[in-house]
């Protein structure tokens, strides 16, 4: 198989949106635009864990880290609770990853 990062950007912004239920209007173009910020950076990760096999080691340090930036980028551009980002980034990136595991 192979991965799809229309489908997946899809579905990650599907899983924030879950999250942020009625905070979804103000969270949403944020997401948005860090997704679009950071489309060449998953892509690359994504590419990257299927041709060479990044150890689970390894790409859940990748994945903590892309969390991190999203969840820094989008403070910066919305004023909501740190515990809903967190777990708004946190949806996007499990999605992510269970593309990842779907590619296999």
């Amino acid at each position: 198989m192979s991965f799809n990062s229309g489908k997946t950007f899809k579905e990650m912004l599907d899983a924030a949106g879950e999250i942020a239920d009625d905070q979804w209007g103000v969270l949403k173009q944020p997401m948005e635009e860090v997704l679009d910020a950071e489309r060449d950076a998953l892509r690359e990760l994504a590419s990257e864990w299927m041709r060479s096999g990044l150890s689970d080691k390894e790409l859940d340090a990748k994945l903590q880290h892309l969390h991190q930036r999203f969840t820094a980028a989008l403070e910066k551009e919305v004023e909501v609770e740190r515990d809903l980002l967190e777990r708004v980034v946190q949806a996007a990136i499990n999605s992510y990853w269970k593309s990842l595991m779907a590619a296999l």
